[in-house]
């Protein structure tokens, strides 16, 4: 299942023509983007995790660092691109 979103992801990336060249970090660590998207998913995804302000919890799912202070604006973005 987390090979064929990747393989889904990329390949929609690339027909969009923003392929991802290289996986984003947040903080010192490179996102994986299957567990971003399953906690996106989980909290009810981008609309509601958005509406609730919601991406500070998908950024401590992800185990990030809990003093970052731009971790929420930071996670959206990333999920955004």
């Amino acid at each position: 299942e987390e090979e064929a979103f990747l393989v889904s992801l990329y390949q929609f990336m690339k027909e969009r023509r923003t392929p991802i060249e290289r996986i984003p970090h947040l903080g010192f660590k490179q996102i994986n983007l299957w567990k971003i998207y399953k906690a996106v998913e989980k909290l009810g995804a981008y609309e509601l995790v958005t509406g609730r302000r919601l991406w500070k919890n998908v950024y401590d799912e992800l185990g990030g660092s809990p003093g970052s202070t731009s971790a929420a604006t930071c996670t959206r973005r990333h999920y955004e691109r």
